[in-house]
Order: C-alpha cells, then structure tokens, then sequence
C-alpha cells in the first residue's frame, strides 16, 4: 500500500524556503529569534501538522548557522535585502 503525503500547516513556507535556495531569508520565530536561512532540507513526520526544516546543511554554510525546527516555529520571512515581508504566519 502506498499513502500520499500531503502538505502540512506550513507548505507555503517550505515552497518559499525552496524557492529561495542559495539568497538569503531573514526568518523570525516564535521565541523573537532570528536566523538567515540559505538552504532548506524539510519533511513530515507522520502524525504530525507542521513540516520540520534543517537550514544552511545542504550545503553546508560555514558563515551560516545550522538549525533544525518545525515550521510551526517560524512567524514570518523577509528578504534582507530591501526587508520585503515575504511570509507572515497566519493566526
């Protein structure tokens, strides 16, 4: 039996994160942290609402921190750059 994966809570967020592979998103969580994602891997645990994403691995960034979080963690995304909002979580 084959079972389809559907997208969780925070798909919009992922095919941003994509999308934007290799420029830089200034993501702001939950906690008031900030961190600049370069590169996305993401997936979906079974069971669960929100996809969890490993930033700045693959490739590995060295002037960039790795993390590891649920989506659900990110509140918004802006472009660095000119600080354009490019997400914002929905209540």
């Amino acid at each position: 039996m084959v079972e389809l994966v559907l997208p969780g809570a925070g798909a919009a967020l992922v095919s941003l994160l994509v999308a934007r592979r290799g420029q830089p998103t200034r993501l702001k969580l939950t906690s008031g942290a900030e961190i600049t994602a370069w590169n996305c891997a993401w997936g979906m645990d079974f069971g669960r609402e929100w996809e969890h994403l490993t930033l700045n691995m693959s490739p590995r960034l060295r002037s960039a921190d790795a993390a590891f979080l649920s989506a659900a963690d990110v509140v918004a995304a802006r472009d660095p750059a000119d600080g354009r909002m490019l997400y914002e979580r929905r209540a």
